[in-house]
């Protein structure tokens, strides 16, 4: 596979910038960019990214984290087993807020 392996940060000189190897696909490369951005490459168009190259994917990746906007995922509330439960991811750290069952109750939420 020409020293190519899934996870290797590699340069795509077509594009012009550093992605992570997702796939292969006959002499394709399947690529992905922290932002969401993905692409297949020629294997011949791909090499391994430098260090400094390296670097500039974990920038974007810490710069994509922090912009991100707010998350919601609705998980089950263990408190109410059943009723639903917010679960939010605000500024890197997670935030419970409880479903409108509990709310009303006045329960206490369970960590």
């Amino acid at each position: 596979m020409d020293g190519l392996t899934f996870g290797m940060v590699v340069y795509d000189r077509a594009y012009e910038m550093p992605g992570r190897v997702t796939g292969f696909a006959g002499n394709l490369v399947r690529l992905a960019r922290p932002t969401g951005l993905t692409w297949s490459a020629r294997r011949t168009s791909v090499r391994p990214a430098t260090a400094w190259e390296m670097r500039q994917l974990t920038a974007l990746a810490r710069l994509r984290g922090q912009r991100r906007p707010l998350v919601r995922r609705f998980t089950v509330c263990e408190t109410c087993q059943g009723n639903r439960l917010l679960r939010a991811l605000h500024h890197g750290r997670a935030v419970l807020i409880p479903c409108g069952s509990c709310q009303a109750t006045g329960r206490t939420l369970l960590p």
